[in-house]
């Protein structure tokens, strides 16, 4: 074993702290953004690789897939390699296959590179949060929370800006290639600065089993969900085989670790109640703001007619907040008590979402980034002060676990909230075009449609033609509104969860 943890000597000041933290947190940012940057470049890496829509959409799952794999397994390897070396090896690996993908010359080579990406991306974004952790004193912990919370916050909305972008100007192959230096920076950073701050290294035995169930639930739930919208849930038989595996062997995992020397996963974590409080909390929260940073841009192109890149620059307004005072944010809310901080979050997150279902067809664009901004505005007042009531009292040789562990449940949560938030979105929306066919007639809508600015309105010359969009748009509109009221029901709930939360987080108690 190898035990080589300085004690006041471990914090950096001054450019050597900037340079690290910049060198972790760009490791973490370019991870999450790959969930998203590909999306709106499907169909161009689906045409040069031969493959149909359908099958090009596995470009996404299959990383999300691995990814969710992957992220519980972080302190087992940092336990057996540890967590500096196994951070260089995995932003390496995500590197390479983030090359190995742009230079992919049919469809099977990219699902095999991204599926390695997903996997060391799931490695290297718990550990990015612990080694920041570990340069940083306690009393800067907030800060450093802040930080590497920006890539929660400002990378899954960024994701698809840029991807739009540079597949417009410089092809798709490069929304991979700019991995290439940005990891070659983490790389070097990390090396340079932490080679000899390595954590304690132990050899376990590896327990086979609790691995092999723990993966097979996980690929099995993950597919389920990425797959269900798709395959008509229940109603497909592989949905419920998938669904049936995958609870069966998380249910055997579970019995399974309980009597295990050397788990592969440290379960015992759900033991302190702030960790269990508040990885719930984080999860119901960034479900919430995954869907509606899921459903925006998809109504806004369906409805409104707006472009992709059009959209994404509405959307990207969510990320000047976070990306200015996250970081001050968590310096700040250190002292503070987290209920207080928390229940403020909620109410003005809830606020704004609320304010997302007030809006019609006829909406403006001022609006619409408006409304964007306030929900980054929200977003650090929640994320923060959750995050170190997560992590708090932690021990430093369990929080590679402890980070891995409340990642994956954060992950598994916006996989779910968005599978079920797209069903509820398109299930609301057959039933408000019912109640609007059923109501509607040609002469009550004639002055609304010649008077209509929506592009996909104007754009038929037949009144009916022209009836029948607005149904359909007023009808998407309506369900909209419905998914985001169901939004705020389930953040308004975080209020009584956070009455439970500790007064103060900086003893861990």
């Amino acid at each position: 074993m190898r035990e080589n943890l300085p004690t006041a000597e471990q914090w950096f000041s001054g450019p050597a702290l900037v340079l690290v933290t910049v060198g972790i947190s760009l490791a973490s940012f370019m991870n999450t953004l790959d969930s998203t940057i590909a999306v709106v470049a499907l169909p161009a890496i689906s045409g040069s690789l031969s493959a149909t829509p359908s099958q090009g959409s596995w470009v996404l799952t299959i990383y999300s897939v691995c990814l969710a794999v992957s992220l519980p397994l972080s302190g087992w390897l940092a336990q057996r390699f540890g967590q500096v070396r196994a951070f260089i090896w995995a932003v390496a690996l995500f590197t390479l296959c983030s090359w190995l993908c742009a230079s992919a010359t049919n469809f099977n080579e990219m699902l095999l590179y991204r599926a390695l990406q997903g996997l060391s991306g799931g490695v290297l974004l718990p550990f990015s949060q612990s080694l920041l952790l570990r340069i940083y004193p306690p009393e800067k912990h907030g800060m450093a929370l802040g930080i590497w919370g920006l890539s929660a916050a400002v990378a899954p909305v960024m994701g698809p800006v840029l991807g739009g972008f540079i597949t417009d100007t410089l092809g798709w192959p490069w929304i991979f290639y700019i991995n290439v230096p940005v990891g070659a920076i983490c790389i070097g950073v990390t090396y340079t600065f932490l080679k000899d701050r390595e954590s304690p290294i132990e050899k376990r035995p590896v327990d086979t089993v609790g691995l092999a169930t723990m993966v097979l639930g996980v690929i099995c739930i993950q597919l389920a969900l990425d797959r269900g919208h798709e395959l008509d849930w229940l109603s497909s038989a592989t949905v419920r085989t998938l669904f049936v595996v995958g609870i069966c062997s998380i249910i055997f995992f579970l019995i399974w670790e309980r009597d295990q020397t050397h788990p592969i996963v440290d379960l015992s974590l759900f033991k302190q109640r702030n960790f269990t409080l508040g990885a719930i909390m984080t999860g119901m929260f960034y479900g919430v703001f995954i869907v509606v940073a899921v459903i925006y841009p998809l109504w806004m192109q369906t409805v409104l007619g707006y472009t992709p890149s059009a959209a994404g620059w509405v959307m990207a307004t969510t990320s000047l907040f976070p990306l200015l005072a996250m970081g001050i944010i968590g310096d700040k809310v250190r002292n503070q008590d987290p209920r207080w901080t928390v229940m403020l979050g909620v109410i003005t997150m809830s606020v704004v979402i609320v304010a997302h279902g007030l809006m019609t067809t006829q909406v403006s664009s001022g609006y619409l980034t408006t409304i964007r901004f306030f929900v980054g505005f929200a977003m650090p007042f929640l994320w923060v002060p959750l995050q170190m009531v997560t992590l708090a009292g932690i021990p430093p040789e369990k929080m590679a676990s402890a980070t891995g562990l409340s990642n994956f449940v954060r992950m598994l949560s916006s996989s779910l909230a968005t599978a079920l938030g797209i069903t509820l979105w398109d299930e609301r929306a057959i039933v408000h075009r019912a109640d609007l066919v059923e109501s509607a007639s040609l002469g009550t809508y004639r002055d609304v449609l010649a008077t209509s600015t929506l592009p996909n309105v104007t754009s038929s010359g037949n009144e009916l033609e022209l009836l029948e969009i607005m149904i359909n748009q007023q009808a998407r509109t309506m369900a909209q509104q419905d998914v985001y009221m169901v939004g705020a029901c389930i953040l308004l709930s975080l209020v009584l969860l956070a009455a439970f939360l500790p007064k103060r987080v900086s003893s861990g108690k």
